[in-house]
């Protein structure tokens, strides 16, 4: 009987994330690797920062969303449910300009510039709608070959607090390759 209400607890807080058909492999998939992209994060800040007890908490969240989320949307269920007739096109835009993940690290940590997080965020936006309009066979190749640009740019071209080299890359990861390629 408890095991039943874990269970049901669980698929209750994952429908709105990945959806209502998400398989049991699936959530433990998706729930895992935001867990341990977390607990990674928290045990880097435990160890190797002198961060304020608000950035370890920041980070750690978004750890666990962005960590979680690039499997989660990349999930067969993931994708259905992201993409699902009923969602206008004004949804996806409203997804998309949710994840101002990159101006709060750029609020709480001075070494990663408004400019920057102006640059990633603008970015992303302007890469999901190029995927976006693409027509369904040129999606996936093209959220590859974007992804693989802000990437290289995040890693090369902008300076990121020691312990969230990891947030570019994985920003685009979750937006671009993951969430922005419908199931075909």
């Amino acid at each position: 009987m408890k095991r039943k209400i874990i269970e049901q607890f669980i698929r209750d807080i994952s429908t709105p994330l990945i959806g209502p058909q998400a398989s049991s492999k699936e959530l433990i998939l998706g729930w895992g690797t935001a867990i341990l992209f977390a607990a990674g994060q928290l045990l880097w800040a435990f160890v190797g920062s002198n961060w304020a007890w608000w950035q370890i908490l920041i980070a750690v969240v978004f750890a666990f969303d962005i960590g979680g989320g690039v499997v989660v949307n990349a999930t067969r269920s993931g994708r259905q449910y992201w993409h699902r007739p009923e969602l206008t096109t004004r949804d996806h835009i409203l997804f998309y300009a949710a994840h101002v993940h990159p101006f709060v690290v750029a609020f709480f940590w001075p070494e990663y510039s408004w400019l920057q997080a102006g640059f990633t965020y603008v970015g992303m936006g302007i890469f999901a709608y190029i995927v976006f309009i693409l027509p369904a066979e040129l999606k996936r190749p093209a959220a590859f070959g974007l992804a693989a640009i802000a990437i290289v740019a995040g890693i090369t071209l902008l300076e990121m607090p020691a312990g969230l080299i990891w947030f570019v890359p994985m920003y685009f990861m979750k937006l671009i390759l993951a969430h922005a390629v419908p199931e075909v």
